[in-house]
C-alpha cells in the first residue's frame, strides 16, 4: 500500500528533539535492518556483520578507504561477513526447529545460483555452510558448471531446476559419476525418458526429483508463477505417470526428492503452512506407493522485511525466520506422523534471504531541484496590466491564513492561468510571467505548514508537500543497481548514511542521471509504511552528501542493464578485522565498466570510434582550423575518456576541479571474468 508522507515536518509546531533514536526510528532502521544496522553517536550509519551487539563498521570509513583506492561512485559495498551470518542463523534454525519438535529428518539448504552468481557471493556462502553440508541450486547449463566446480562437498545436494536438454542431463550426469548428490528435477514429463536415457548411456545411477504444480498458490508480486497455470511442474496425474515409468525401468529407487515453489518473496505465512501441508499429503502418498522419497524440498520463497512493517504488503513479510522454520518442520511431521510414513530430510531454496542484506549501493548526491526557485525581481519598466497581475497575486500570497488557505489556493490558481493566457497574448512579458509563476509557487510553500494545523485537510489541498518535494539528483542508474523498483515497485530502503545526528529537512524524491523520465525513486520505506518522499539533509554547496540504498543483493547485481551505457558500478568487499581500529578492511576491489567495457558489449570497437574521431581532428588540423598542439591534447582527452568510469565524476569540496579516480586498471584488484555483469573481460581502447 503506498503510504503518506513522513509524519513530521520540517516548520510544524509539533517536530520532536532530533536524536539518533529519533534518527533510527524515523528511517526506521531498526524494523528492516534485521539487526545488521545502527547509528553511532557521530550520526554514521554502521554495519553490524555479526549482529548487535558486535563489530560496528562505519559506511563512511569504507567509502574514505575506497576514495583512497581511487574508487568513484555509485559504490557497491558488499559486506561478506553478513552473507556468512544468514547461511548460519538459517541453518541454525532449522536445527533448533527440528531438536525442538524431535523431528527425525534433517536440514539440508541449497542456495539457487540465479539470485547472485557472483563468484564471492556463491563461495562465501558455501564457505560458510560447510558445516551444514549447504548446497547449490541450479536453473540453467552455466549455472550447474559452477556447482560442479565450486560445490565439492560428496553430502552436500547440487539440485537441478528448470528446463533441460540432452546437454544439461549429461553435465547433471557428469556430476554423479564425480561423486555428487546431483538431482535432476522433472519440470515436465518428456524430460524424465530422455534422463533414464541418457543415465543408461553413461552407465550412471541418476538422481531423480519430482516437481509438482500445487494448487495452493503465491502471494504478491509472483502469485502468478505458482498454482494450476504455473510455468514449471507436473500435475498429479503426471506425477503418477512419471511413477509408472520408473516402476517399469527399474528406477523407482532413483526417486530420491519431492520439490514444489509457490512463489518468490512469500509475504504471508498461511501461504507457507498451506503449501507445506498440500506437499507433505503428496510426498507422503509418494511413499506409500513404494517410492523411496528421501528430501521434501519446499522450494524459495522465504521473504525479506525491505520495509520493516511486519506485514503482507509485497515488500514486507508477517513471519519471522523462526516461525517459518518452525511452523514447516511441525507441519511436515504432523502429516508424516498421520500418514505413518517416515520424516523427510527438509530442503529449502532460500536465496533473497540470505543474499539481501549483505550489499547496498553508495551515490554521491550532486545537486537538487527545488520547485518554484529562483525567485525574480519585478523591473521596474513594467507595462500597467503586468504591474496589476503581479500585484493581485501578491496580495494572495501575503494574505493567506489557515482559514482563507482553500480560497487563496484557488485565487492563485486563477490568476496563474490568466497570466498565461496574458502572456499568450502578448499582454505582458517574460518578467511579470516569471514573477506571478514565482508568488505561485511561494503560495505553495506557504500553505503547506498551514495544512498541519488544520483538523481536516481540504481535497485540493492534500498532498501539497509530496508535489513540492525537492528532487535530489543522485550518481546512479535505477536501471543498473536497482532494476527491481523499476519493473515491479519493489521497496529498497533508502537514507542517508551520515549527518544522522543533525534534523534532515528537505522532503525529496531521487533522480538518476539516465535519460529516462522513469530513472527516478518515488516511493520510500517509511516509520510505518511506505511514503511518496523521503526526508534528506541540505545540500551544502559541494560537501559530499552520501544516500545509500540497502538490501540490494538479491537479484539486482545481476539483473542491471545497460540504460544510457552506464555500466557496472566500482565494488569493494568489506570483512571485519577486529585487530584493525575500524574494525574491518576491504579484501576486494573490483573496478566497476570502463566507457570502452560497456561500448564493446554493444558491438563498438573502441579503438575503430577512435580512429574515426581521430581522423577529423588530422583534417582540422590541416585545415589549420585547429592548432597542432589543441589535436593532440584532444585525443589525449578521448583516450582518456574511453578508460574513464561510466558514471560522473564529483568536484572537489571547494568546486575547483574533478576529482579524477586513478586508472581503473591500475586498480590493485584486476577485474576477473564473471565478475561484471555480462562476464565480459575489459576491451580498451
Amino acid at each position: 500500500m503506498r503510504g503518506v508522507p513522513h509524519p513530521v515536518k520540517a516548520g510544524a509546531t509539533h517536530e520532536e528533539p532530533w536524536t539518533i533514536e529519533r534518527a533510527t526510528q524515523f528511517y526506521n532502521v531498526d524494523g528492516w535492518g534485521a539487526s545488521f544496522f545502527t547509528i553511532n553517536p557521530n550520526g554514521n550509519l554502521c554495519v553490524t556483520p555479526y549482529g548487535q551487539p558486535g563489530p560496528a563498521i562505519e559506511i563512511m570509513d569504507v567509502i574514505e578507504d575506497a576514495q583512497e583506492k581511487g574508487l568513484g561512485f555509485p559504490l557497491v559495498i558488499r559486506f561478506q561477513d553478513v552473507l556468512r551470518s544468514r547461511v548460519v542463523k538459517l541453518n541454525e534454525k532449522f536445527r533448533d526447529a527440528i531438536a525442538a519438535n524431535g523431528y527425525k529428518g534433517q536440514y539440508f539448504g541449497v542456495y539457487p545460483v540465479k539470485v547472485n552468481q557472483l563468484r564471492e557471493v556463491v563461495e562465501e556462502i558455501l564457505d560458510a555452510g560447510a558445516p551444514y553440508h549447504y548446497g547449490l541450486e541450479a536453473g540453467s547449463k552455466p549455472e550447474l558448471f559452477v556447482g560442479l566446480a565450486l560445490n565439492t562437498d560428496p553430502d552436500a545436494l547440487t539440485i537441478c531446476n528448470g528446463y533441460k536438454d540432452e546437454d544439461y542431463m549429461r553435465l547433471a550426469l557428469a556430476g554423479r559419476k564425480l561423486g555428487r548428490k546431483v538431482i535432476v528435477v522433472i519440470e515436465k514429463l518428456s524430460e524424465l525418458p530422455l534422463l533414464l536415457r541418457v543415465a543408461a548411456e553413461m552407465g550412471v545411477d541418476p538422481m531423480v526429483g519430482l516437481r509438482a504444480k500445487l494448487t495452493t498458490k503465491g502471494v504478491g508480486k509472483w502469485e502468478k508463477s505458482s498454482g494450476d497455470f504455473a510455468k514449471f511442474g507436473l500435475t498429479i496425474p503426471e506425477i503418477l505417470e512419471a511413477v509408472r515409468l520408473l516402476k517399469e525401468a527399474g528406477k523407482q529407487d532413483a526417486l530420491k526428492l519431492f520439490h514444489f515453489h509457490v512463489g518468490s518473496q512469500l509475504t504471508d505465512i498461511r501461504t507457507i503452512k498451506d503449501a507445506v501441508k498440500e506437499g507433505a499429503r503428496i510426498y507422503a502418498k509418494l511413499r506409500k506407493m513404494g517410492m523411496p522419497v528421501e528430501h521434501f524440498d519446499i522450494g524459495g520463497g522465504l521473504a525479506v522485511d525491505y520495509m520493516g512493517s511486519r506485514n503482507t504488503e509485497h515488500s514486507s513479510t508477517n513471519y519471522s525466520l523462526d516461525e517459518y522454520c518452525g511452523d514447516i518442520v511441525y507441519n511436515v511431521q504432523q502429516i508424516c506422523e498421520s500418514e505413518e510414513v517416515p520424516e523427510p530430510n527438509i530442503v529449502s531454496e532460500s536465496g533473497r534471504a540470505i543474499t539481501a542484506y549483505h550489499s547496498c549501493i553508495i551515490m554521491n548526491v550532486f545537486g537538487a531541484i527545488e520547485i518554484g526557485s529562483p525567485k525574480v525581481q519585478i523591473p521596474t519598466s513594467a507595462d500597467e496590466f503586468g504591474v496589476e497581475i503581479v500585484r493581485q497575486m501578491r496580495e494572495i500570497v501575503d494574505g493567506v491564513t489557515v482559514k482563507n488557505a482553500l480560497e487563496s489556493y484557488h485565487d492563485a490558481a486563477a490568476k496563474k492561468d490568466e497570466a498565461l493566457d496574458a502572456f499568450r497574448l502578448g499582454l505582458i512579458g517574460l518578467e511579470e510571467r516569471a514573477a506571478v509563476e514565482t508568488m505561485y509557487w511561494e503560495l505553495m510553500k506557504k500553505l503547506i505548514p498551514l495544512t498541519k494545523k488544520m483538523r481536516r485537510v481540504p481535497v485540493d489541498l492534500q498532498g501539497l508537500d509530496t508535489q513540492m518535494a525537492d528532487q535530489y539528483l543522485a550518481n546512479f542508474s535505477l536501471f543498473q543497481s536497482a532494476l527491481d523498483h523499476w519493473a515491479f515497485d519493489q521497496l529498497f530502503p533508502v537514507m542517508p548514511v551520515h549527518r544522522l545526528d543533525e534534523p534532515p529537512t528537505r522532503e525529496a524524491t531521487l533522480v538518476d542521471i539516465t535519460c529516462d523520465s522513469d530513472g527516478k525513486i518515488d516511493e520510500f520505506v517509511g516509520p510505518e509504511e511506505s511514503a511518496p518522499t523521503v526526508r534528506l539533509h541540505e545540500i551544502r554547496g559541494n560537501e559530499p552528501y552520501f544516500i545509500g540504498m540497502f538490501l540490494t543483493g538479491a537479484y539486482q547485481d545481476i539483473m542491471g542493464d545497460l540504460h544510457n551505457l552506464f555500466g557496472r558500478t566500482n565494488e569493494v568487499h568489506v570483512f571485519v578485522d577486529d585487530e584493525d581500529p575500524e574494525d574491518f578492511y576491504l579484501e576486494t576491489v573490483i573496478p566497476g565498466d570502463i566507457i570502452s567495457d560497456v561500448l564493446g558489449r554493444v558491438q563498438y570497437e573502441p579503438r575503430e570510434l577512435l580512429k574515426r574521431v581521430k581522423g577529423v581532428i588530422d583534417q582540422k588540423v590541416k585545415e589549420q582550423a585547429m592548432k597542432p598542439k589543441e589535436g593532440v591534447a584532444l585525443v589525449d582527452f578521448l583516450e582518456q575518456t574511453l578508460r574513464g568510469y561510466t558514471y560522473l565524476l564529483p568536484m572537489s569540496a571547494d568546486g575547483s576541479e574533478r576529482i579524477t579516480p586513478a586508472a581503473v586498471k591500475a586498480l590493485e584488484t584486476p577485474k576477473t571474468p564473471g565478475a561484471g555483469g555480462n562476464g565480459s573481460a575489459p576491451s580498451g581502447p
